[in-house]
């Protein structure tokens, strides 16, 4: 957003040095018009920008933000290092078109695209540098840092995701393929972190990643301005994950596997694809916040222990080496992929409980005793495979001609939780039809006990 429009030094007096044309080389190669004028030209705003005392060095991109940023303080009162903006750019010009200084007939939009120019030819990558110049002291830290920092309990489950969040971290700043530079590292998980209101959660974050690489957003990520957000950011924490809808929740799970970012960056008149370099962590206060059964495993949760608090001084002071040692986890193969052992337990914990499901286990286990509960196929046994009809019909209770998608839909994530497999094949009378088999249960299995005299050991095999 651009700043309002800053004043102008006043010309009177002696240009400070650098300031107007001189003897120097680089004023040679300043072109310029019959009245002997310095042509706005490109080449000529360059040339100024790069060599002249008061811009020369002045300006670098931020590779992970796609900002132009100053080195130092520009010659215009109320100028900003953080960010050129649009009114920098009008100041500039203004600078420029002044008679102590160049008398130069150029526009806002020209010494923008200059400033953009010389700025590319100075890229940093702050995150980058700031972990190549950090120097592990040999200590490990990283794998008890939930559990000495952060109040977690002490178990082998909270240890290796503190390994795989860090290393993952580092990993999309350092890692990069030369076949696809554009395309970032590969983390298709999300740390979670839970604990009560109070726990300083999002503070923690930003201590750990800096404040200034670390954002915290209630966008979800199917919003258009999500992208907007964490530009330039190394940590995204996505917050209150609990009123989350389950589009919500999809969209957070697509954005986390995403490993190219495509979008208009400042300063570009076109979208282009960029490398995914951050990742993003989940705070919420409650231990139920997943609405769908697909894909859980994208989620790592970590849950600070009622009693536990976070130690930000100790994690401030452990900063460096923490990141230290997680560079040096990363550059000795570390696989952050490679997500404890139990992490489906802990996530199948965090999963809302649906109503239905109670309600559908007993009727597959045949303990439902409402009366006309079962199909009369079944005799008052345990059914071995069943239809999605079925179970809406007579393990919930609503009516054939409510069968709509969302009810088949909720059915279905509750049989695939229960490890039921839906299958489709050939029934008696030669027609297809979709059933859900018991676990272990095969289509040929069932079919060739359901198939008069092909059922082995008679009639007490048949699993219906």
């Amino acid at each position: 957003m651009a700043r309002k429009r800053l004043e102008v030094i006043d010309g009177g007096g002696t240009p400070p040095g650098g300031g107007s044309p001189g003897d120097s080389d680089w004023r040679v190669a300043l072109t310029t018009n019959r009245d002997g004028r310095i042509e706005s030209t490109l080449h000529n705003l360059m040339l100024i920008l790069e060599h002249d005392d008061h811009f020369a060095g002045a300006f670098w991109l931020n590779e992970s933000s796609n900002q132009v940023v100053l080195a130092k303080d520009p010659p215009w009162v109320g100028g900003n290092r953080d960010e050129f903006t649009d009114t920098d750019a009008c100041e500039l010009a203004a600078w420029l078109q002044r008679p102590d200084r160049y008398s130069m007939l150029v526009s806002d939009e020209m010494a923008l695209k200059a400033v953009i120019t010389v700025a590319r030819r100075h890229r940093r990558h702050p995150i980058r540098e700031y972990l190549q110049g950090l120097k592990w002291d040999g200590t490990p830290r990283v794998e008890r840092m939930f559990v000495d920092l952060f109040g977690v309990e002490d178990r082998a489950y909270n240890r290796h995701a503190a390994q795989c969040f860090m290393v993952s971290a580092v990993s999309r700043i350092l890692w990069f393929d030369p076949k696809q530079p554009m395309v970032g590292a590969k983390v298709d998980f999300m740390l979670v972190l839970e604990g009560i209101q109070g726990k300083k959660k999002t503070t923690a974050m930003g201590v750990l990643f800096n404040p200034s690489w670390y954002v915290e957003t209630l966008e979800s990520p199917s919003g258009k301005d999500f992208y907007q957000v964490i530009l330039g950011c190394w940590g995204v924490e996505i917050a209150e994950m609990d009123s989350f809808t389950k589009a919500d929740i999809t969209a957070v799970k697509g954005a986390i596997t995403r490993r190219v970012d495509k979008y208009r960056a400042p300063y570009e008149r076109v979208p282009r694809s960029y490398r995914r370099e951050c990742v993003f962590v989940g705070t919420t206060n409650e231990t139920e916040y997943l609405r769908d059964h697909t894909g859980g495993r994208r989620f790592l949760p970590v849950r600070i222990q009622d009693g536990g608090q976070i130690d930000l001084d100790r994690l401030q002071a452990a900063r460096d080496q923490l990141w230290a040692e997680a560079v040096a986890m990363f550059s000795a193969g570390f696989q952050w992929w490679d997500l404890p052992d139990d992490a489906g337990d802990e996530q199948e914990a965090r999963y809302f409980e649906d109503s239905w499901e109670g309600r559908v286990a007993r009727w597959l286990d045949g303990k439902d005793p409402g009366e006309k509960a079962y199909p009369s196929r079944l005799y008052g046994r345990a059914p071995t495979w069943t239809t999605t009809d079925e179970l809406l019909l007579f393990a919930i209770g609503v009516d054939a001609a409510r069968h709509g998608r969302p009810e088949q839909m909720r059915v279905a994530n509750i049989m695939k939780r229960l490890g039921w497999r839906h299958d489709r094949g050939i029934v008696p009378g030669g027609r297809r039809e979709r059933r859900w088999l018991q676990p272990g249960l095969t289509w040929a299995a069932m079919a060739a006990a359901e198939t008069p005299g092909k059922a082995a050991g008679g009639d007490d095999d048949i699993p219906f």
